[in-house]
C-alpha cells in the first residue's frame, strides 16, 4: 500500500491519463555523445539538457522514466544530474526508475535507493528475477514492479514472475521492449507498459493487445534536432508520437 501523501504508481498515471488524455510518457535517456550542440557550452549540461526538455514538453506527457544506465556511463556526474533530475520532476506524474535489476540477494537496498532516495513510483526488474524478492519493492509507497522484456524468448519466464508477485498482491506487470513473437491472449490480466520505442512502428503487432499503461519515448524526442532548434524539433516530435499513441492506444 502506498503511504499517505504518497499516492501509487497507478493512481498517479490515472491522474496523468486524466489531466493529459494521453498514454505518451517521457524517457529521459541522456547521453553527452547525442547532445545538441548548444548544451556543449554549458557546463556540467546533462541536468540542464533534461531539464530543458522537461520544461519543453512535459506538460503533453503522462509519465517520465529515467535509464540508470544512461547516467551510470557518464561517471559520477551523470549519477549527481540523475539525482537532480528526478527531484526536478514533477510529483503528481509518476516516475519509472529502468534499473532492469537482477540480484534479489540486494533487493532491499535496491528499493531503499529507488523509491526513499531517489522518490521513484516504479521499477524495472529483470525477467528471472523472483516475485518473493519483489516484496521488498512493493514495501516501500506501494512501489510497482515490472518484467522487463527485451526479446520475446524473456517473455514466458517475465509473466510467470509477475503473475506471482500479483498474487502475492505485490503491485506488477510487464515492461515490454520486444513486441514481435508476443500474442496478445497471453498477457492474461497484467498490466504492461512499453519501453524503449524508437519507432512508431514497433506498436503495430501491439494494436491487438490491451492498452498499456503508458508508452514511454525516448531518443526520437531528446535528439529530434542536434542543432539550435532543437527544442522546437523536440515539441514537434511530441505532437507526432501523440497522434501515433493515440491512434493505437486512445485514452477513455
Amino acid at each position: 500500500m502506498a503511504l499517505p501523501g504518497h499516492p501509487d504508481f497507478w493512481g498517479k498515471l490515472r491522474r496523468g491519463h486524466q489531466v493529459h488524455r494521453t498514454r505518451l510518457g517521457l524517457a529521459l535517456p541522456i547521453r553527452m555523445d547525442r547532445m545538441p550542440a548548444p548544451m556543449l557550452r554549458v557546463d556540467d549540461p546533462i541536468f540542464p539538457f533534461g531539464r530543458i526538455i522537461v520544461d519543453t514538453v512535459g506538460q503533453r506527457v503522462c509519465a517520465y522514466a529515467i535509464p540508470v544506465m544512461s547516467f551510470l556511463a557518464e561517471g559520477a556526474a551523470g549519477m549527481v544530474a540523475m539525482e537532480r533530475l528526478m527531484r526536478y520532476l514533477p510529483n503528481d506524474l509518476p516516475i519509472l526508475l529502468d534499473l532492469r535489476w537482477r540480484d534479489p540477494g540486494s533487493a532491499e537496498r535496491c528499493a531503499q535507493a529507488a523509491f526513499e532516495v531517489w522518490g521513484a513510483d516504479a521499477v524495472t526488474v529483470a525477467p528471472e528475477f523472483p516475485a518473493e524478492a519483489a516484496r521488498a519493492f512493493a514495501a516501500h509507497r506501494g512501489g510497482a514492479v515490472f518484467w522487463w522484456i527485451g526479446e520475446a524468448g524473456d517473455f514466458q519466464q517475465a509473466r510467470r514472475h509477475a503473475r506471482n508477485a500479483r498474487a502475492q498482491g505485490i503491485p506488477a506487470g510487464l515492461a515490454i521492449g520486444a513486441f514481435e513473437g508476443i500474442p496478445a491472449g497471453d498477457l492474461g490480466d497484467l498490466s504492461w507498459i512499453a519501453l524503449d520505442v524508437t519507432h512508431p512502428s514497433m506498436l503495430s503487432p501491439a494494436a491487438s493487445w490491451p492498452p498499456p499503461g503508458v508508452v514511454f519515448v525516448g531518443e526520437p524526442i531528446l535528439y529530434a534536432s542536434p542543432r539550435m532548434d532543437f527544442q522546437e524539433a523536440a515539441r514537434e516530435a511530441v505532437e507526432r508520437w501523440l497522434q501515433e499513441v493515440a491512434a493505437r492506444f486512445p485514452v477513455e
